[in-house]
């Protein structure tokens, strides 16, 4: 399931890369207008996005948002993985060696496996430009 988090750093990347955007850069409380998301909430999901290298902050009176790099090279994958590491985990028993108590024997595992990396793959592939 997609975090509310990782909906609004959707959102909010897609909004950063959007053409008319990219002119000059969007000031925080415009952006929570424009995207309906709460600022304090915003701000914890920029914090995030600044710190993956996707977004760059302006300072100063002219100050704002813009995204860095171009919109071909970030991935839906990226930004599900920045708003929450595990990214998008199917079941608990991907994330890692010995969370589950079936590791081994789970006959379910391994078509799990599979789709996990189906889907990862997927919206890996799918990129901002062919969302905008």
């Amino acid at each position: 399931m997609i975090t509310r988090e990782a909906d609004y750093c959707i959102r909010t990347i897609l909004h950063l890369s959007r053409p008319e955007q990219r002119k000059h850069p969007v000031p925080v409380d415009e952006l929570s207008r424009q995207m309906t998301i709460p600022a304090p909430f915003l701000r914890k999901i920029l914090a995030k996005l600044i710190n993956a290298d996707l977004v760059h902050s302006h300072r100063g009176r002219n100050g704002g948002l813009t995204i860095k790099g171009e919109p071909e090279q970030i991935s839906l994958l990226e930004i599900l993985q920045v708003a929450d590491g595990k990214g998008l985990l199917l079941n608990q028993c991907l994330e890692s060696e010995g969370v589950c108590t079936h590791q081994g024997t789970c006959t379910v595992h391994d078509a799990m496996k599979k789709l996990q990396n189906v889907m990862e793959n997927h919206l890996k592939a799918i990129t901002f430009d062919q969302l905008i």
